[in-house]
């Protein structure tokens, strides 16, 4: 929803457009807020580092570092 709604906003204001630019206020928790910070994480020119089309592709690469699966022992019932 996020990559569409900034695609949309790009039609309007150029590809450079970013949600942060449209926002006052961009809040989550959890996974939400590591997605406010890509959107909102300025980079060297104080642009938003992340446009919103890259916040998937980050995820799919780096979300077993940042969210591990806990490994559970299989225990054989007592026979």
């Amino acid at each position: 929803m996020l990559e569409f709604l900034e695609s949309k906003l790009q039609e309007f204001d150029g590809k450079d457009a970013r949600l942060a630019d449209y926002f006052d206020v961009i809040a989550g928790t959890s996974t939400g807020g590591l997605i406010t910070a890509m959107l909102t994480a300025p980079n060297k020119i104080n642009r938003p580092l992340y446009a919103a089309e890259e916040i998937v592709p980050f995820y799919l690469k780096h979300s077993p570092m940042i969210f591990p699966q806990p490994r559970y022992k299989q225990h054989s019932p007592d026979l």
